[in-house]
């Protein structure tokens, strides 16, 4: 979790702490982890700088008043600090301890994968993508994660170790590097997917301005560029928690992107695609407010 006003790319929490809730998973189970879970939500909730703006966040983007905000904003940390958990378990290979209630998945999804040609599946850090992923390895499809590097190092190498099965390949964006570009090229020419998240970026990274929950809001560039110079289409994919047992995935229709040759058409493709991924953003944000988990202050000038 981030601080203050800005995301600083990297998420907090260590490596330790995750270790004793794999501990914790593998010897009592998820219901148990659930309730450790509880007091470590609080301890957040009291002592981080991030309960500041998420409060601000409740009440002033949707509005919630007293006890209300407070409540929202404890539970904020507590869902997240679940998808976490959830996440782990399904590396783990818990897959049956979840239920997953699919829309659009064959309409999607699977039209995605007869068009076969690369593609971008764009989310955001809302719910839990792994969900998706899950999906994704359903299809017997090759895709790979586009991250930033300078997040979370430690996690991601102790991560990994529980991830090494996995059918997927993530691709590490580095400060002042375009290797990543590189990457990027070659799995959209070998026709495989790739997953990215379109709301959060580090400071001097391109960024377009928009109107998101009635305010100015600043996005990422880069996954909107991306789809317009490649000319692959984007499809919008989010897994929110609905129970303790079961997710919601969303799958939208896939948006066709032309391959851009000119800077205006990259322009006009640009603005086409992210109008369409924040109003999706806006109403599941809306819908599920609580598993929006970006603790810093979004909508900062």
């Amino acid at each position: 979790m981030s601080q203050n006003k800005k995301w600083e790319g990297k998420t907090k929490g260590g490596v330790k702490g995750h270790q004793f809730f794999v501990f914790i998973l593998n010897f009592f189970g998820l219901q148990i982890a659930y309730l450790f879970l509880r007091f470590v939500a609080f301890y957040f909730f009291v002592t981080a700088k991030s309960t500041k703006t998420s409060l601000k966040y409740f009440r002033e983007i949707l509005g919630y008043s007293g006890w209300k905000a407070y409540r929202a904003t404890y539970q904020n940390y507590y869902v997240f600090g679940q998808t976490l958990l959830d996440k782990v378990a399904l590396l783990a290979g818990m897959r049956n301890k979840f239920t997953v209630i699919h829309e659009g998945h064959d309409d999607s999804l699977v039209y995605l994968k007869n068009l076969s040609k690369g593609s971008i599946l764009l989310s955001a850090h809302l719910g839990n993508w792994e969900i998706a992923g899950q999906m994704l390895e359903i299809l017997d499809t090759k895709f790979n994660i586009l991250i930033y590097d300078n997040e979370a190092e430690k996690m991601k190498a102790y991560m990994g170790d529980v991830m090494k099965k996995k059918n997927f390949k993530i691709i590490p964006i580095k400060d002042g590097e375009m290797g990543h570009l590189v990457e990027l090229h070659a799995a959209f020419r070998n026709n495989e997917w790739v997953v990215m998240h379109g709301d959060r970026y580090l400071p001097g990274a391109p960024v377009i301005e928009k109107t998101f929950m009635g305010r100015k809001a600043k996005f990422p560039a880069g996954p909107f560029i991306m789809a317009a110079k490649f000319g692959v289409p984007v499809t919008l994919v989010f897994a929110v928690k609905e129970t303790s047992s079961q997710y919601h995935f969303f799958a939208k229709k896939p948006i066709e992107v032309k391959r851009a040759r000119t800077e205006q058409e990259v322009e006009q493709a640009v603005k086409d695609i992210s109008d369409k991924y924040v109003s999706e953003l806006e109403q599941m944000v809306k819908r599920y407010p609580t598993q929006w988990f970006n603790f810093y202050d979004f909508w900062a000038q």
